[in-house]
């Protein structure tokens, strides 16, 4: 049998420490995912991504597993920089990188496409 708790605000046993929870349902990472691009392409962790999808060298796609309200959401990137070239950049691969269900990105360092062992990428907003 499923329960419902329904409560304003979440506090600590001490009632010193508390937040309200508008603040926690919108305020908190709707998605994120930790991705390895060297060989085989992997979910090393994830949240709320339901595939990935290996695009070529430094490219992927991530599934988004319940849809972001609307294709307006934030999100923050970082990688491991392998190089200590100057230029190393994880970006969305323009407009029709950013969707309610996928979001895509490439690598690159010193212009050039590159696949790497850390990118994480956290994604905040509203659900559908």
């Amino acid at each position: 049998m499923a329960s419902i708790l329904r409560v304003n605000t979440l506090t600590d046993a001490s009632s010193n420490n508390s937040i309200a929870m508008s603040f926690v349902a919108g305020g908190s990472a709707k998605a994120y995912a930790n991705v390895d691009m060297t060989g085989t392409a992997a979910l090393d962790g994830s949240f709320n991504i339901s595939g990935l999808t290996d695009d070529g060298t430094g490219q992927f796609t991530l599934t988004i597993n319940s849809d972001m309200g609307n294709a307006n959401y934030s999100f923050s990137v970082g990688f491991n920089d392998q190089s200590s070239d100057v230029g190393p950049v994880l970006k969305v691969t323009g407009e029709a990188g950013v969707q309610t269900g996928q979001i895509s990105f490439q690598k690159k360092e010193n212009n050039s496409l590159v696949d790497c062992d850390v990118n994480c990428v956290q994604i905040l907003g509203d659900l559908a």
